[in-house]
């Protein structure tokens, strides 16, 4: 399951922005001199920008104050201060979305992809990957830069994640939101 194309590119319209500002108020990358979605930017440059906001959410208030968003899309971006940073096992892929197990937690987690399905990008799971979670729109998605360890898994871990996905679907603990 993704996103709508439509939601797909809502998001990066408020993405792109919020790097943006980002980068020009930090200096995390100096030589990028504008984050513009028509132009593009380099993966590793959104993702050393992206860590950094994360790491500093409070930027996402600084932000707000001088955007000049509607009300809704003003939701959606501190919506991102919710945001949850962290490696996650990629169980299995769904109707519904993709399921993400927290490895730190065990928290499980029903994530969308953006433009592609999660199968789409990552072919057959489990997957081990970093990503950070957030909402959009009743939904929870990725940033969009995800970074996935090529490892395999035994049949036991496994069978392990499987039982985590289980446990979380008989106890109705499964996050489709936050």
């Amino acid at each position: 399951m993704r996103l709508e194309q439509s939601d797909a590119e809502l998001f990066y319209q408020l993405w792109f922005p919020l790097l943006d500002f980002v980068n020009k108020k930090y200096h995390v990358c100096p030589e990028t001199e504008t984050i513009d979605q028509r132009q593009g930017v380099d993966a590793s440059d959104a993702k050393a920008i992206a860590d950094y906001l994360w790491s500093h959410i409070e930027v996402i208030e600084e932000y707000l104050a001088i955007a000049e968003l509607p009300k809704e899309y003003a939701q959606i971006v501190a919506g991102w201060k919710q945001c949850k940073p962290g490696r996650y096992i990629l169980e299995r892929h769904l109707k519904k979305g993709s399921v993400f197990i927290s490895a730190e937690d065990g928290s499980v987690y029903m994530v969308k992809g953006l433009f592609s399905t999660w199968a789409e990008m990552l072919g057959e799971s489990p997957v081990l990957l970093d990503a950070v979670l957030i909402p959009f729109r009743g939904s929870i998605i990725s940033d969009g830069l995800v970074v996935p360890y090529h490892i395999y898994f035994g049949k036991g871990a496994r069978e392990d994640f499987k039982e985590a996905y289980m446990n979380a679907k008989r106890n109705h603990t499964i996050h489709f939101s936050f």
